[in-house]
């Protein structure tokens, strides 16, 4: 396998500090200062895009989508996580419950606790509120109208790991319990079909 591999960051000081972590794993990497919104790519340009804990913290995730829609090649695709708006363990702030809150409850509680991150000088860093977290038909919904097909990782692997036509609907059945109020993320495959 080859290929090349590109990266696209807003904050300048994110972008020195992936540099200096490639070098110092001596790892070459090409990276963009940019925003997902206005990627400045061609068209069709890639096969793959990697958007681990990346669309909770943009301006506009239709609009990312959108763009990455267009420098996707058809047939391509892109991992995706996405954290879950009820999920019970906060991805960002290491807390359970706090996602089941109001968002002004939940930062109230944040800055009693200490962690409010951009309190703390932490460049970059975002409000709770600030931040796009999503039930998961919600994100199928803005990945569909971008047109995208998606998938649920761990919902293919549940098929994979239970064959059986019985099992596998009692399987998925709590799987999709648990995806809308236990786990901290959703972990998606969306196709430029």
């Amino acid at each position: 396998m080859g290929g090349k591999g590109e990266g696209l960051e807003f904050n300048k000081e994110y972008i020195k500090e992936a540099e200096k972590r490639a070098k110092e794993a001596g790892v070459s990497i090409t990276l963009r200062e940019g925003r997902g919104e206005a990627l400045p790519f061609k068209d069709a340009s890639f096969a793959f895009a990697n958007l681990s804990e990346v669309i909770e913290h943009v301006e506009d995730p239709k609009k990312v989508l959108s763009e990455l829609h267009r420098v996707l090649l058809p047939g391509g695709g892109a991992y995706m996580s996405v954290p879950n708006r009820f999920g019970l363990r906060d991805p960002h702030y290491h807390l359970y419950f706090i996602n089941w809150l109001p968002r002004t409850v939940a930062e109230t509680i944040l800055r009693f606790l200490g962690k409010i991150k951009e309190e703390q000088g932490e460049a970059g860093r975002q409000k709770l509120s600030d931040m796009h977290y999503m039930i998961f038909s919600k994100v199928v919904s803005l990945c569909h109208d971008q047109g995208f097909s998606v998938v649920d990782i761990r919902e293919k692997k549940l098929k994979e790991k239970f064959p059986s036509p019985l099992v596998h609907f009692f399987a998925r059945r709590a799987y999709k319990i648990a995806r809308t109020c236990y786990f901290d993320s959703f972990h998606l495959l969306i196709t430029r079909p």
